[in-house]
Parts: C-alpha cells; structure tokens; sequence
C-alpha cells in the first residue's frame, strides 16, 4: 500500500499523540479506541522516549512537575523538555536558539553554482559536539555579520 494511503496514525511519531492523552487522564494507551490503530511498537517507542526525557514514570503516569510542564509546552516533547533543562542549566538562549533553528526546514540556502563556496562556509561553523552546536555558531556568525544575509 503506498504512503498516502496509509493513516497518518499508522505512520507518525506518537510521542506528542501519547503525551497529550496522557495529560488528558487516558491513563491506557494501548487500549484506547483510535480511529486507525497504531503499531504496538509505535506505540511502546512513545511510551519509551517520553519515559526516557523524564516525562513519565515506571507506572507510565505523567511526572510532576516536569511531564504535566512539558505537555502544556506545544511543541514537540523532546524540544519542551530541552528547554526547560536549559533554564536549568543556565543556557536559556543558547538553547531557545537551537530549538527555533531546528523549527525551520533548513538554515542553509541552495544557490546554484557555488556549491564549493557552500561547503566551505559550512566548515568554518561546524564544530565537533554536533549538528547543534553548529547551528548555533551559525546564528552567532549571523549576529556579528549585524543580521546580514551574505
């Protein structure tokens, strides 16, 4: 069966999906009614993420404070709860940074014939610690240009 015929259930990351029941008190996930059921394994790598970040317990219950925080954040669970550890770790804006760059398709932009010129500016951000650290050195850069496009 092609993609698009499919449900988007069948298809997706339920992690959102999971938190939202969750925090709406349907405490059994894998007995709810969905229009078009999930993958068990979906379902149990939701359950396994959000277990993971802190968000649920040992009794897939929502944590306090933490997990009823993070299900009232409208973004992705993983974001929510990377921002809220970064106002733990006194990183607020370096981590709001990253998690509005990753809220975009993509920082870099296509131009046709200086794709050599591309890669190297790309090198000069790059750092070691990751994909991350790398869109922040590039926000950054953006900042001492004076917001400059080039």
């Amino acid at each position: 069966m092609p993609a698009e015929g499919i449900p988007e259930m069948q298809r997706s990351n339920l992690v959102s999906c999971v938190i939202q029941l969750k925090a709406l008190g349907i405490d059994n996930i894998l007995g709810f009614d969905w229009p078009a059921s999930p993958p068990p394994e979906a379902m149990v790598r939701a359950l396994e993420v959000l277990y993971s970040l802190g968000i649920l317990d040992e009794d897939a219950k929502l944590t306090s404070p933490i997990g009823f925080q993070v299900a009232e954040i409208p973004l992705d669970p993983m974001i929510s709860k990377m921002i809220m550890s970064g106002s733990l770790l006194g990183c607020s804006e370096e981590v709001i940074t990253v998690a509005a760059i990753l809220s975009v398709q993509s920082i870099w932009v296509a131009v046709r014939g200086v794709q050599k010129e591309m890669d190297e500016a790309k090198l000069r951000f790059a750092a070691a610690e990751g994909d991350h650290v790398t869109f922040l050195n590039v926000y950054k850069g953006f900042l001492q240009s004076g917001k400059s496009s080039q």
